[in-house]
């Protein structure tokens, strides 16, 4: 079977699934972004426009930036009461960990449906729909609304924009194809402001989220050849107050925007787990994120992957440092050193 008919055959089944049940769960991965938000409500109310019930359950709370969309309250924080469903459905969500603990509600033999975009993803449910050339999970919802000739409102396109937004980089990365674009005016066309969009996802900040995003850019290294740059968030910096932008995305894309950098690494210490390490690649060249996150059991995207992994900071740094540079051929690059993991000691 060629590629075209097996996506034209999930995405099939995937309408089949929808036409045939009459309650769903909702859910996406831990921390979520506005992809994975948007992805949900947007879900939600094309399930409403066919007269059936969707309920989202998240393990993490709401990020701030995503609190201006329409619909945010309906989304529930697990644990939470809950009725019977007759289908799970998993957006942007790459594997079953990745749900956190809502994902414990999930059952092999029950109807189950993941739409996701990622290119590591491991197909864990009954029908799943995985485009990875797809700019966002919210690009492939806007499909749905077509397929189904669903209209797509002021607010959905608002939900839907959101995401796409947020997942191409304010449609500057590869992933934003012809066809997202497209995607956006469609959109644009009822009703959505880009400049009213992007202030509520990037220009929302705090002056003590600055503040602290300051620790975290003192932290910068580069390799000798200037082509791989990280930095280090340290569970001190997660300790001393919440911030409501996300510091790693942020120092990542401050990173990215360094001339002659084309890898990005950001090395956070999980908050609540010490000997616990989330490491986050992102790329903006031909260098493959999702093969090196692989490496170290993780995945996501070509430019933009991640994973945990547990054991010596410094150790991993040197290894995922290492990895790198062999993957990057002919880069020279050198190892972190205790000076590198400043703060991290610092619990």
């Amino acid at each position: 079977m060629s590629l075209k008919k097996a996506l034209n055959s999930e995405l099939s089944r995937t309408i089949d699934v929808i036409r045939k049940n009459k309650t769903f769960l909702i859910t996406t991965h831990i921390n979520p972004e506005a992809d994975a938000i948007g992805s949900e409500l947007a879900f939600s109310r094309l399930l409403k426009k066919l007269n059936k019930e969707g309920y989202i359950i998240n393990e993490s709370q709401i990020p701030e930036e995503c609190k201006f969309l329409p619909g945010i309250d309906t989304i529930k924080i697990f644990p939470r009461k809950l009725g019977e469903f007759d289908c799970m459905v998993f957006l942007d969500c790459s594997e079953l960990s990745r749900a956190g603990k809502t994902g414990e509600l999930f059952s092999p033999e029950k109807n189950s449906l993941n739409i996701d975009h990622h290119i590591s993803n491991t197909r864990f449910t009954k029908v799943n729909w995985v485009i990875p050339h797809a700019s966002s999970t919210c690009e492939m919802v806007y499909q749905l609304y077509r397929e189904l000739k669903i209209e797509i409102d002021a607010d959905a396109a608002l939900m839907l924009y959101s995401g796409m937004m947020v997942d191409t980089g304010s449609f500057r990365y590869n992933n934003a194809s012809a066809k997202s674009y497209r995607v956006a005016a469609s959109l644009i066309e009822k009703g959505v402001s880009p400049r009213f969009v992007y202030n509520r996802l990037f220009e929302n900040s705090k002056f003590a989220d600055i503040k602290l995003l300051s620790e975290v850019l003192s932290t910068i290294r580069h390799d000798a050849s200037g082509r791989i740059a990280w930095a280090n968030i340290s569970r001190k910096i997660l300790k001393s107050r919440f911030a409501s932008i996300d510091l790693a995305e942020t120092a990542l894309s401050i990173m990215r925007a360094i001339s002659g950098v084309e890898l990005a690494i950001i090395f956070k210490e999980v908050k609540d787990q010490k000997g616990k390490l989330r490491i986050n690649f992102r790329s903006q060249s031909k260098f493959d994120c999702n093969c090196l996150a692989s490496c170290f059991g993780g995945g996501g995207h070509k430019n933009a992957s991640g994973a945990t992994v547990s054991g010596d900071l410094i150790e991993i740094k040197n290894k995922v440092i290492r990895q790198a540079g062999k993957m990057m051929a002919g880069v020279s690059f050198e190892t972190a050193d205790k000076d590198d993991a400043r703060g991290y000691a610092e619990v």
